[in-house]
């Protein structure tokens, strides 16, 4: 092994933290009103299990609030409370000094200072351009639009806001999607940058041998996974439906597990005896439903439709996660090949053999994009092989076809259609039960 080689090995290999694991919970809140102020901070760090809260300075009644021990020990937010712009320019000046941010802010629009809580969140985002800020505003203070004025049309997915009287729910719920997404893109940026190494040792030393193939494969399949974990992410954050964010959070869960499983594969490239998946009964529909899932921003950004042409449920054995990378994969493929909008026909049927001894589930997905020239086409499943310029690894379909014939015992073939688009054939063997005599 080459002394690139050792080194890519040393550095892959070392254990990763979790997706989400270890993240920044720091919280500011810049509210001149003590009470509001002490509210808001008990509702995100609550001390006791009831806390009295003035939602806002013409309410003078108080509501008891009923918290909840699980959801303190769930959040667990580091909380900072600043009475004056000065004040709160200092901590966010400080914060960045010490490598030690914030990941979002409650900023009052109203601060009874020289300048109001919008213009403090233009001159915090030039010290801190990664921080989340979230307007605690009544209707008359500002104007969506006069907001987006003063902070920049490059700056709209750094700012939210919420209306006075506000629910603890919706405190609780914009700090938790802010915060995530905060972490979410501090991860990408991470990966990307490990990613990249990896990837620069590997042009330098044995980029063919396997260790180089499998390294590029785990970019390209992170790529995947963090673009919609990030589209997911965004939409619960801007989504004021509840039930949306918790489906949103839920689906970056599914696709942190199958991340985590990625990363457990490169792992254990050191240790043949574990590289085998572990085969466990399957339902094929699920996988294909939980990609699509997973899609949903990508699909709805570039206007593309997903129909189904058959729907016969079918269990295999094999692994879950694989097979997501599988249909995430096509899926991708298929949006770029459509560009700005277009239709996925996917079909999902059972097939047998003429003696009914064997069984297979035939999966077929089929773009309506313009396919693929015929003399590009007996090459693209090889590895490195791509259409796509400096955009594409070359990986895609190479992961996909060794998932389905080498882990799964499938076939994996593709054509294009004989109408329009390209099409991918898809046959994994199911287990047929033999009755005796």
């Amino acid at each position: 092994m080459s002394q690139w080689a050792k080194k890519l090995n040393s550095y892959s290999l070392e254990p990763r933290p979790a997706l989400l694991e270890e993240s920044n919970r720091r919280i500011l809140i810049v509210e001149d009103e003590p009470a509001i102020a002490e509210g808001i901070k008990n509702i995100l760090s609550p001390v006791t299990n009831v806390v009295p809260l003035h939602r806002s300075s013409r309410q003078k009644t108080t509501t008891a609030v009923p918290i909840e021990s699980s959801e303190k020990k769930q959040d667990n937010f580091e909380v900072v409370w600043a009475r004056t712009p000065a004040e709160a320019l200092a901590l966010v000046r400080k914060s960045v000094e010490q490598n030690n941010p914030f990941a979002m802010g409650f900023f009052d629009v109203l601060l009874g200072s020289d300048i109001d809580g919008i213009e403090l969140v233009r001159q915090v985002q030039l010290l801190d351009s990664k921080i989340f800020a979230v307007f605690v505003t009544a209707y008359q203070d500002r104007s969506v639009d006069s907001i987006q004025q003063i902070l920049g049309a490059d700056n709209l997915d750094r700012w939210d806001y919420i209306n006075k009287p506000f629910s603890d729910g919706s405190i609780l719920q914009k700090a938790r999607n802010t915060v995530s997404l905060w972490n979410l893109k501090e991860q990408q940026k991470r990966q990307e940058e490990q990613l990249a190494e990896a990837s620069n040792l590997l042009r330098q030393g044995e980029r063919t041998n396997v260790v180089a193939a499998v390294g590029r494969s785990v970019a390209h399949e992170f790529g995947n996974l963090l673009q919609h974990i990030i589209g997911h992410a965004e939409i619960a954050l801007h989504k004021n439906d509840l039930h949306q964010m918790h489906q949103s959070l839920k689906t970056i869960l599914k696709a942190g597990e199958t991340a985590t499983s990625v990363l457990d594969k490169f792992k254990k490239l050191n240790n043949p005896s574990e590289s085998k998946s572990d085969e466990k009964p399957v339902n094929l529909n699920q996988c294909i439903n939980e990609s699509a899932d997973l899609m949903t921003y990508e699909f709805k950004k570039r206007n593309i439709k997903v129909t189904w042409i058959k729907n016969h449920q079918c269990d295999i054995v094999g692994d879950h996660h694989s097979l997501i990378q599988v249909f995430i994969n096509l899926f991708t493929n298929s949006s770029h090949a459509m560009n700005s909008s277009g239709q996925i026909d996917l079909s999902v049927a059972k097939s047998f053999s003429e003696d009914l001894s064997e069984a297979w589930a035939e999966v077929r997905i089929r773009d309506h994009g313009p396919g693929i020239p015929k003399d590009v086409l007996p090459f693209v499943m090889n590895p490195f092989y791509t259409t796509k310029g400096q955009q594409g690894t070359g990986l895609g379909l190479a992961i996909c076809k060794e998932i389905i014939e080498v882990e799964h015992n499938g076939e994996f073939s593709l054509a294009n259609h004989p109408v329009k688009g390209l099409e991918i054939v898809i046959r994994i063997p199911i287990k047929v039960e033999t009755k005796n005599g």
